[in-house]
């Protein structure tokens, strides 16, 4: 009971005690709740970060060991402690263009502009933070494509750059500079991994020296003539050789014709005919020729209008619809 009142005792009098030392404090702990306030007002920004849509964060710890590879924020809000840093990279379809000075094989210089299309990957941002950086579009990725277009262009004529190459052109400066990207820095991710994703390359324009271009034009223009002459060649030859074939036959025909040809078989022919010129419903007029012809019939059809009816026999004498004679 004794011990209950000393402690009681004892409390309140460090309580009142307490109480009278913070009555004296009163003004400082004020000012320093006035500037914890400002202070978190003015770190807030620093603390909460916005990772914006199609963004992504990587974060760098200043006590934790620096950059975090295992881990890549993605979009929303995230709050981090004031003395760390979050870097924010656009994850989407990015394109970019540039100019190049370059030399063809035959050592003419062109201005080039490229356009390639990239974006970054997900799993590997963290590590490109890290060893390449926010500046990796230069660094990494503008240097090696126009490192590689140098080398891929100095392979071929401007022609050949201006006209039916230049799909090839793109691929192959692709394609090498995927290359470079996965193998380039093989010694600090130890093995091969690709940084970014390069979707295409595209040669937007070549700008040739002066003169250049109105050669080629030229140059173009004359050989479609010379093919056109060609075609035009090649078909009179067709022709040429379709009418030797053509005489051949018609000379080949008169031989077989004159040596089978008779007196007896030329009337008959011409017996044939009357016979099918009788079995036809159309009217018509037979006039039979005389012992010059061989007695062969000369045929003449009639027609509705009567001014056609006038018909003459191979003596020049006129006949009448009826079929009488009318000398001449």
């Amino acid at each position: 009971m004794n011990e209950r009142r000393v402690f009681g005792a004892t409390a309140s009098t460090l309580f009142t005690h307490l109480r009278g030392r913070l009555r004296f404090f009163s003004g400082d702990l004020v000012i320093v709740g006035a500037v914890l306030v400002l202070l978190l007002i003015f770190l807030l920004p620093f603390m909460i970060i916005t990772i914006p849509a199609g963004h992504l964060g990587v974060l760098w710890t200043r006590f934790g060991g620096g950059t975090v590879v295992d881990r890549v924020y993605t979009e929303g809000t995230t709050v981090i402690l004031p003395w760390d840093v979050m870097s924010i990279y656009d994850a989407r379809l990015q394109s970019v263009d540039e100019d190049f000075h370059v030399l063809s094989s035959d050592g003419l210089q062109l201005t080039v502009t490229i356009a390639w299309r990239f974006r970054v990957l997900p799993e590997h941002l963290a590590q490109l933070h890290k060893y390449i950086g926010p500046n990796y579009r230069t660094t990494l990725i503008e240097q090696s494509i126009g490192s590689r277009a140098r080398d891929v262009i100095a392979l071929y004529q401007p022609e050949d750059i201006y006209t039916r190459h230049r799909l090839e052109i793109q691929s192959q400066i692709a394609q090498s500079v995927r290359y470079d990207i996965e193998h380039g820095l093989e010694n600090v991710s130890r093995g091969r991994q690709a940084w970014v994703s390069i979707e295409d390359v595209l040669v937007k324009r070549i700008e040739l020296p002066p003169g250049m271009e109105e050669a080629i034009v030229r140059k173009n223009v004359a050989r479609q003539e010379v093919e056109r002459y060609a075609l035009l060649v090649e078909k009179e030859a067709q022709e040429s050789e379709r009418k030797r074939v053509e005489a051949l036959g018609i000379r080949n025909f008169q031989e077989i014709i004159s040596g089978n040809m008779s007196e007896d078989y030329l009337r008959w022919r011409g017996i044939e005919a009357t016979l099918e010129l009788a079995r036809s419903d159309n009217a018509k007029v037979v006039v039979i020729g005389n012992g010059k012809t061989g007695g062969l019939p000369l045929i003449s059809l009639d027609v509705d209008s009567p001014a056609k009816h006038d018909k003459r026999d191979t003596a020049g004498n006129s006949m009448s619809p009826t079929g009488t004679r009318t000398a001449k």
